[in-house]
């Protein structure tokens, strides 16, 4: 499957992978960019660790709850602390189902007395 294709998809799998081996899947919104697959997500979350420690990933093109909906790809994940691509493509993609999530948390931290949270890009490139 190529770039192209898993761009276009509603949800992508992106499966990081544990210091021992263990494979963790999460299900997230994903928009394609010349060739590469960008991924928006808290700086402190787990899959965003795991990837700082080993850039090694799987992909697939999966359902909300995680169901794989297409052929794994493996990949190498890099991380990217400016947010402003793909907030603007992710925006364009999903259009008022982001900007509604995105008001959401931003209400909820508030209302929890929390700071914003810090976020980065997760930018994918398929092998092969």
């Amino acid at each position: 499957m190529d770039t192209t294709a898993l761009g276009k998809a509603q949800y992508l799998s992106i499966t990081t992978f544990k210091r021992d081996g263990t494979p963790v899947s999460t299900p997230v919104w994903v928009a394609p960019d010349n060739g590469t697959l960008l991924v928006h997500s808290e700086a402190k979350s787990w899959k965003v660790k795991r990837i700082r420690r080993d850039g090694h990933v799987r992909v697939a093109p999966c359902s909300v709850r995680g169901s794989i909906r297409g052929d794994s790809v493996d990949a190498d994940a890099t991380i990217d602390e400016d947010t402003a691509t793909v907030e603007r493509l992710l925006a364009r993609k999903y259009g008022l189902i982001f900007r509604g999530e995105k008001a959401f948390t931003a209400l909820t931290r508030r209302l929890r007395g929390q700071k914003p949270a810090a976020s980065v890009t997760i930018r994918i490139v398929p092998r092969g």
